[in-house]
């Protein structure tokens, strides 16, 4: 009832249908010329106004992506971003120099911190036409800076694995040299050596070969990759690192304005997210939950005091989710608390650290664990259907629709190798006693992913409900 009028950026909107106006960005910018040419104090009043504004001023409402239930209207201060902008800069260095390239939605706070710290830094900013078009845009934009989610980083993997494959013999034996080279390389400088004269002569050869083609692919110019909103697989982080690439690994939420622990260049560990920010504090609880205070810490969610009162105790921001220390600091994210699993002969299991262990194999795009109160786990995955099908016309399957391919037993058979990969590290309780291969991808537009790319467990095991119940019967 309080609104007050729409801005629209692109296009027009129908007229008649709304009893509020509606003006487009160019209507706007006229108005304002109008206003000030008509009205010599306005600029004076919009600075005397700008000046009484305070840092513990509510700043802006952000939902949560609503994973584990109804979204949340979060309230952030000017002081909780600002905080978070000031503490990042002793992680990640911009200036002026830098070119930044945006396609996640700014909804989302971890793209919203992205656009607070360009202006912070002078930072340009373009944004991608569409998801789809990111590719293109990196070679049209050639950003120094990036931010994405992990299934952006592992598509760009994927995109990489099959251009090679598609390529003739002599191609694929290099960038698998290559590849190798640059994982030693890495793993060397992980654990604080230098590599070898031998190792670093063949990883400028495998630079000049192969790396520097795919550095180019990116625009040329990227110097931080940035992964956040879920844990990256480290085998994807060694991929961008043995390629040239810096990515950082960090951690937060919308509740935390949102980075509280972040890795940095020079004392990145694969893996973990990193050490905690200057000026925020975390610790472990007896349960294993993360708690978190600082002057990045929300105010409360929006006209739900219950909410808050749940989650706020004492300044301490109470996560959800479930971690660890390691002895150097380094934070590791094993489970989100509401996500634990209890079968029903009363064991506990932590479905992430399965799925991403799964994910690792480059045919499985997700995977998720069910079992709540059932016999044992279970799992549903999602193939990499552009993988899967190069595989499948590599083996002479024969295949119509994806439903055909997913059911066919050779898949069926490779997938069953995945998930007995992961069987073999796991205890007897842990055990995924039966999948099922899904014949499509988990998309936003049928609600199954969050717009940062989370999936929504309770939307997907209720459309696949029929599915799951198959594997019980």
């Amino acid at each position: 009832p309080s609104l007050r009028g729409l801005v629209v950026i692109d296009g027009q909107a129908a007229a008649g249908r709304y009893e509020f106006p509606i003006l487009t960005a160019e209507e706007l910018r006229a108005r304002g010329k109008e206003l000030v040419e008509a009205d010599d104090g306005v600029e004076e009043r919009y600075r005397t106004g700008v000046h009484r504004l305070r840092g513990s001023d509510l700043a802006t409402i952000v939902y949560t992506s609503g994973t584990t239930g109804e979204p949340k209207g979060v309230m952030l201060t000017h002081d909780n971003l600002l905080a978070n902008a000031r503490a990042t800069r002793e992680v990640i260095t911009l200036s002026e120099n830098d070119v930044a390239l945006s396609f996640l939605p700014l909804s989302h706070v971890f793209e919203r911190m992205l656009a607070y710290r360009a202006l912070y830094d002078s930072v340009t900013v373009v944004f991608a036409e569409s998801l789809s078009t990111v590719a293109r845009d990196l070679g049209r934009v050639r950003p120094t800076l990036m931010t994405g989610v992990p299934r952006f980083y592992e598509k760009f993997v994927s995109a990489i694995h099959d251009a090679v494959d598609k390529g003739p013999a002599v191609r694929k034996k290099i960038f698998r040299w290559a590849v190798g080279v640059g994982r030693a390389a890495v793993r060397v400088e992980l654990a604080g050596r230098r590599p070898s004269t031998l190792l670093r002569a063949r990883r400028a050869m495998a630079d000049r070969l192969v790396f520097s083609k795919i550095r180019e692919r990116a625009g040329g110019r990227i110097r931080y990759f940035i992964s956040g909103s879920a844990p990256l697989a480290p085998s994807v982080a060694e991929f961008f690192l043995a390629r040239g690439f810096n990515i950082l690994e960090g951690y937060g939420l919308t509740e935390t304005s949102p980075v509280v622990t972040a890795n940095a260049i020079g004392a990145t560990r694969l893996g973990t997210v990193g050490r905690p920010l200057p000026g925020v504090e975390v610790r472990i609880e007896p349960d294993g939950e993360i708690a978190t205070r600082g002057p990045n810490v929300m105010l409360g969610y929006y006209r739900r005091p219950d909410l808050t009162a749940e989650v706020l105790k004492e300044g301490w921001f109470y996560t959800g989710d479930v971690g660890q220390f390691d002895e150097d600091g380094y934070l590791t994210i094993t489970d989100r608390k509401k996500d634990m699993i209890v079968t029903s002969g009363g064991k506990k299991i932590e479905p992430q650290p399965l799925e991403n262990c799964l994910k690792a194999d480059p045919l499985v795009a997700e995977a998720v664990v069910i079992g709540e109160n059932r016999r044992f786990p279970a799992v549903l995955i999602v193939p990499d259907f552009g993988r899967l099908e190069t595989e499948a016309h590599a083996r002479r399957v024969e295949w119509t629709t994806h439903d055909d391919l997913v059911s066919h037993p050779a898949v069926v058979g490779r997938y069953q190798e995945v998930v007995e990969r992961l069987n073999q590290t796991l205890g007897q309780f842990e055990r995924i006693k039966k999948f099922a291969v899904l014949p499509s991808e988990f998309t936003m537009e049928r609600n199954e992913l969050t717009p940062s790319m989370k999936v929504r467990r309770k939307v997907v095991e209720d459309r696949w409900k029929e599915v799951i119940e198959r594997m019980y019967a």
